[in-house]
């Protein structure tokens, strides 16, 4: 996937989020890569704290983030 501006990155989630939205877990299925790879770069964007497979979750699930970023 080639790099892209923050607008579009946010855009491609949100396509894939409108087939979950629409068609439930057969939606997961219709994903393409970049909108799954879009949607989760947009969690962390929004501050959501990755926890690596296996590892106990950290108590702080969000971090706040700056709403000038999202931008």
């Amino acid at each position: 996937m080639t790099r892209l501006s923050q607008r579009e990155m946010l855009t491609l989630a949100s396509r894939g989020l409108g087939k979950v939205d629409l068609w439930g877990r057969r939606g997961v299925t219709l994903l393409s890569m970049d909108e799954s790879e879009a949607m989760a770069c947009a969690l962390v964007a929004l501050g959501l704290v990755a926890t690596p497979p296996g590892a106990e979750a950290p108590e702080l699930l969000i971090v706040e983030i700056e709403k000038e970023a999202l931008k």
